[in-house]
């Protein structure tokens, strides 16, 4: 056979073989000798699987109950009133803000946290808190607990345990 009928004998093969495949049913996957065809699966993977329990993410649509920008009055008060249980959540920030850039202990690097998680000590000590949260938007911490900032992200910690009780994504750029 001469080159240019092997190419084309070659291509021709191909798009039978192609127009074969797309005309396979979705639904079915092709089918291996005799045994017949499966139909497909819709579950996710298996590696999908792990992070089904994840919370979601939702936008803050909470007010603060203080005016932005404005320390709280009676903060002292205000945090022994605050009931930890109400802060169960992951919130994307509704207003990004630009600050001091972040850096991170050498060794580190970008993990993305959910309340229920243990933060490491390294983290929750007075470099990385946000004392002025007022600033930015967050929610009055209750007593025992601080804002504290990891990358983009602030959260809220239990200052015995290191306990994550909210994160807020997205507070800084």
């Amino acid at each position: 056979m001469k080159p240019v009928t092997t190419s084309l004998a070659v291509l021709a093969i191909a798009a039978l073989l192609s127009a074969q495949a797309q005309a396979q049913p979705s639904g079915q996957q092709k089918s291996r000798g005799n045994a017949p065809a499966l139909p497909r699966s819709s579950a996710p993977p298996a590696h999908a699987q792990r992070h089904r329990d994840t919370p979601p993410v939702t936008r803050d649509r909470t007010p603060p109950t203080y005016r932005t920008g404005v320390r709280p009055p009676n903060l002292e008060q205000r945090r022994r009133e605050a009931d930890p249980k109400t802060y169960r959540h992951n919130y994307q920030s509704a207003q990004r803000y630009r600050w001091n850039t972040y850096v991170r202990p050498q060794g580190w690097y970008s993990h993305r946290w959910i309340y229920g998680d243990i933060l490491p000590t390294l983290f929750w000590t007075r470099t990385y808190w946000i004392s002025d949260f007022w600033l930015f938007n967050l929610r009055i911490p209750p007593l025992g607990y601080v804002w504290v900032r990891y990358g983009d992200d602030a959260l809220l910690v239990n200052t015995t345990t290191g306990e994550i009780l909210q994160v807020v994504y997205s507070v800084y750029y």
